[in-house]
């Protein structure tokens, strides 16, 4: 795991310039501490630049990396599963190999398959590849965008990065927010292509981008989920069960791989008991189990935790966390993240990688299991929205709302009015997502500076429905439960459940997150299950059924909760020195986003309303978008250079010399 940045001219006007880009990679460093290098291409075609995070091959892995003929050169960030069998295929046809890595997997497959060989990787991975043969770029990004990749145009060159802090330290970059984007972000929507910055794009999930020698760019798909899929599976239960087990029994033992120690998340959740005990089941080795471990009633797992990792064998670390002591955290969270959020869990996140950093190099999650199995209460609800709304069904929504509300994620405003309204004379498929924009913007109109308000488009649920009907052609002919999992598979899990929670949190503190639960057999087998199997009297019926098999039944049968931070957890942000800062009155007139009067107001209210209200969590998350979104204005728009000073590392690079690459193509293959 590391950040990769650089340059690539698309004209020979404009070349690539190794000194200019430097400070690129210097804005990621801790993605990858263990070392640092850049390579400039001979004709200045291009610079590329990586910090490392060793994890395999430590002796032999540094990148950038070039292939065997010294002719393809890669900068890569992830990891390959199963790239050992790949090595042994791809050795015994004859490619001479100089290394143990999975870096020098990815060259010999495209010298041999060409940019197709994309399709075949299982794997976490973004990376751009240089063909000295024909001048061309080859960059590429994961099925889920669980590893980042960010992209601008400026006057001829194309800049990369992993992180978008990496672009905005380039001199030829602008900052400033897109308002658009920022305004769509506000209301809850969240397009994967997109970021908050002007300019600044994100390579799509599952997606490559060529560059041939003209400096013409094309994006083509290599992976998608296919909602033509869902439902597809003739499997009967004892079938899917057994499919489940053994295809999740494999992603696990390939994800165990590496030279260095690997440790896992554990929750009181189903997703990480079962990640547990398989993970046991696959590994004789000492692993660390680390869990958050709230104070506030309600919130805590520790105890849960605790009794799985001594049933697993696993020495157990906990990162308490009490009154306040999200605080001063939060900031550079906000940092790491690149985007506005609602909630301090990532911030909690944050610290516990920190803790577990400490120990090992790489942790496994069960982040993506709630998206591809249904995990979400809101997903039910969606179902009974858009079900026909008799005494039966009338009946059935009292006991939902009895049970879940903002906590879940649930939105008590959604109503079947509001759901057949957003779909028209169509009746298309309605996602929850969209019924949260509305909502949201109902209640953001007299929250939003007039100025805003009047420069960004109206209707984010509109957007967010228009953006699948060109992206994901067909989808919209599911039913709103498939369609609402489906959205946040291909849109917010990206850029929010695999960031804030995910990738940004576990670089911040150099460590390597690994995720077998969207392992491509998995998600393949889940995707094609009918709903039943998803959303019902209970949610993800193999995960509790695999459970159940190595757990008591009060584990297996644990009720979903969302990972949340308690409110006390960050309990200064809306009264102590950084409300001050970032949410007085000067401070809202400043930014030009919110009304003063509004902020203030809902400050106010905040204060007044009892604890666990579901009006107090609205407010709250209200609040922690204003103070999330004037952070970044003030750490990344206004004052980027004392940011920079503040959060990243610096230290000295290392610069290579371009490779001899006079030889033939034959050669090349061997």
């Amino acid at each position: 795991m590391c950040g990769i940045a650089g340059e690539i001219a698309l004209t020979k006007f404009v070349p690539a310039n190794l000194e200019r880009s430097w400070p690129m990679i210097d804005a990621i460093l801790h993605r990858g501490p263990d070392d640092c290098r850049g390579w400039l291409e001979g004709d200045n075609r291009a610079v590329f630049l990586h910090s490392r995070l060793s994890i395999v091959d430590l002796a032999h892995g540094r990148q950038p990396m070039h292939s065997s003929c010294g002719q393809v050169t890669i900068v890569f960030n992830g990891e390959i599963y199963g790239f050992k069998r790949l090595r042994d295929e791809l050795g015994e046809g004859g490619y001479r190999f100089h290394s143990t890595s999975d870096t020098e997997v990815l060259l010999a497959l495209y010298l041999r398959d060409g940019a197709d060989f994309v399709a075949r990787l299982e794997g976490e991975f973004a990376f751009v590849m240089f063909d000295a043969r024909d001048k061309t770029f080859l960059i590429a990004r994961d099925r889920f965008g669980v590893k980042p990749l960010f992209y601008a145009i400026r006057d001829g060159l194309f800049l990369f990065g992993s992180e978008i802090k990496s672009l905005l330290a380039h001199p030829m970059i602008e900052r400033r927010f897109d308002l658009e984007v920022l305004n769509r972000r506000i209301h809850g929507v969240l397009l994967p292509d997109e970021t908050m910055f002007a300019g600044v794009k994100s390579v799509l999930p599952g997606s490559m981008m060529l560059i041939d020698a003209a400096g013409d760019i094309v994006t083509r798909r290599h992976a998608i989920l296919d909602p033509q899929q869902v439902g597809s599976s003739h499997l009967d239960p004892t079938g899917a069960q057994d499919a489940f087990e053994e295809a999740f029994s494999s992603a696990v033992r390939d994800r165990l791989h590496g030279d260095v120690d690997v440790g896992v998340y554990l929750s009181g959740g189903v997703d990480s008991n079962l990640l547990g005990a398989v993970m046991r089941e696959n590994s004789s080795a000492d692993h660390t189990a680390f869990t958050i471990g709230f104070n506030e009633a309600g919130y805590g797992e520790a105890d849960d935790a605790a009794f799985a990792a001594r049933k697993f064998g696993f020495a157990h670390d906990i990162e308490p966390v009490g009154e306040g002591d999200l605080d001063h955290h939060f900031a550079r969270s906000i940092w790491h993240n690149e985007s506005n959020v609602v909630n301090t869990h990532g911030t909690a996140k944050l610290c516990l990688s920190g803790r577990a950093s400490k120990r090992v190099k790489v942790i496994l999650s069960g982040e993506g299991a709630d998206e591809i199995h249904g995990g979400y209460a809101y997903y039910r609800h969606a179902q009974l929205l858009s079900a026909v709304q008799d005494k039966a069904g009338r009946r059935a929504m009292k006991e939902f709302l009895s049970h879940n509300g903002p906590e879940d994620g649930v939105l008590t405003l959604a109503t079947a009015a509001k759901r057949n309204r957003l779909a028209g004379a169509s009746n298309a498929g309605i996602p929850y997502a969209a019924q949260r924009a509305a909502i949201f913007e109902d209640l953001m109109k007299n929250m939003l500076n007039r100025d805003f308000a009047a420069a960004t488009m109206s209707n984010p649920a509109g957007q967010l429905l228009d953006w699948i009907d060109l992206n994901h052609p067909g989808a919209r002919r599911l039913d709103d439960m498939s369609l609402s999992r489906y959205t946040s598979a291909v849109t917010e899990m990206a850029i929010y459940n695999l960031s804030f929670l995910g990738d940004r949190s576990e670089m911040a503190n150099s460590i390597e997150g690994r995720l077998p639960f969207l392992d491509k057999r998995v998600v393949d087998l889940l995707w094609s299950l009918p709903a039943h199997y998803h959303v019902g009297k209970q949610s993800k019926t193999l995960i509790r059924g695999a459970l159940a098999k190595r757990m008591p039944p009060r584990v297996a049968n644990r009720y979903k909760r969302i990972f949340v931070a308690p409110s006390s957890a960050g309990k200064g942000l809306f009264d102590g020195e950084q409300a001050r800062r970032w949410l007085s009155p000067d401070a809202v007139k400043a930014a030009g986003v919110f009304r003063p009067v509004s902020v203030q107001a809902m400050r106010r209210l905040h204060s007044v309303l009892p604890f666990g209200s579901s009006f107090r969590k609205v407010a709250e998350s209200f609040l922690m978008t204003v103070l999330s979104v004037h952070i970044l204005d003030d750490l990344f728009i206004k004052n980027f250079d004392s940011s920079l000073e503040t959060y990243a590392c610096r230290r000295a690079q290392t610069i290579e010399q371009p490779p001899q690459s006079a030889l033939t193509n034959r050669q090349c293959l061997g």
